[in-house]
């Protein structure tokens, strides 16, 4: 099949990528600014072009029989031009005669709004793109395990061997790294008869973070120790973090709040996903947190 594939120099379009051109999928790369790239010797074909401009998005998805797309994410960026975006990417591959787009949220997306603007947008994609008649599965998944080697994460990990999240102790966690999302919009795509469905994705294993800090401990060789960040306190720390970026703090700040408040507290435990029955219907091996971790080790080690 042709994929075109939006974001693909992002973390999770990379992942995509690969995954596509190794199953001898022909792949084109949109990203704004692409660089070559190559799989397994391969040249992928790359596309310039901005999620805000349409004759761009239709000229980078002729011929293509499916779309991956992933979008910014609207916690840090205005929604209105990216709710377009999609809106301008599902009414271009309706017209060029798209079989399907295989969406991925990058985040829960909970069926009962919780008055949490990221989850709102991601909602509204989903209907925006579904009104244009493209056919659509969504792809939700939890919390991305790839998270801790990045950003505001990684510094304690890597400097005093400490695991911090803002999880309460006996949250249950399905952690799912980026390599198994694509696999899901892989085995996804190859489902067209599952359009309007969507599936929240985790991973193989649901854990408390002392057992994820377990597990990595023993992947890593080495004794970590782990510490369950306060909703309060991490909002604090990101606030401080975010200073003189030209970012409205305070909003940004008040909507984590009341996200990470939900991610906690919320009796439908948004993050702990039985995959059993997802891959009753997108057969895929996923990737046990100790076999990821083996894979990885946090820069700077």
């Amino acid at each position: 099949m042709r994929v075109v594939v939006f974001g693909a120099s992002g973390v999770q379009g990379a992942h995509q990528v690969p995954v596509l051109a190794k199953a001898g999928h022909d792949v084109v790369a949109v990203s704004r600014n692409p660089k070559p790239l190559e799989v397994d010797g391969k040249n992928i074909e790359t596309f310039a072009a901005d999620f805000t401009d349409k004759a761009k998005i239709s000229k980078a998805i002729e011929g293509a029989d499916v779309i991956f797309l992933t979008l910014p994410s609207t916690s840090f960026n205005q929604s209105g031009p990216i709710l377009q975006g999609a809106k301008d990417i599902g009414e271009a591959a309706k017209e060029l005669g798209v079989n399907l787009i295989v969406f991925n949220t990058s985040m829960p997306v909970p069926k009962k709004p919780q008055d949490i603007k990221a989850q709102d947008d991601r909602r509204e994609m989903k209907r925006l793109l579904r009104e244009t008649g493209t056919p659509v599965i969504s792809i939700e998944p939890v919390v991305y395990i790839d998270n801790l080697l990045e950003g505001w994460a990684l510094p304690p990990i890597r400097d005093r061997n400490t695991v911090v999240y803002c999880h309460k102790p006996d949250l249950q966690v399905s952690w799912i790294c980026h390599h198994d999302v694509a696999q899901l919009m892989m085995a996804a795509m190859h489902r067209p008869e599952l359009a309007g469905r969507d599936f929240a994705v985790g991973g193989p294993e649901t854990v408390r973070l002392y057992q994820l800090t377990e597990k990595l401990s023993r992947a890593w060789g080495r004794k970590l120790d782990y510490e369950c960040q306060t909703v309060p306190d991490f909002c604090e720390k990101i606030g401080a973090t975010m200073q003189g970026r030209g970012l409205e703090t305070e909003k940004i700040i008040s909507q984590m709040f009341k996200a990470y408040t939900y991610y906690n507290e919320a009796e439908d435990e948004p993050f702990n996903i039985d995959m059993a029955l997802v891959l009753k219907e997108l057969p895929v091996q996923l990737t046990p947190i100790e076999e990821w971790a083996k894979r990885r080790s946090p820069p700077g080690w």
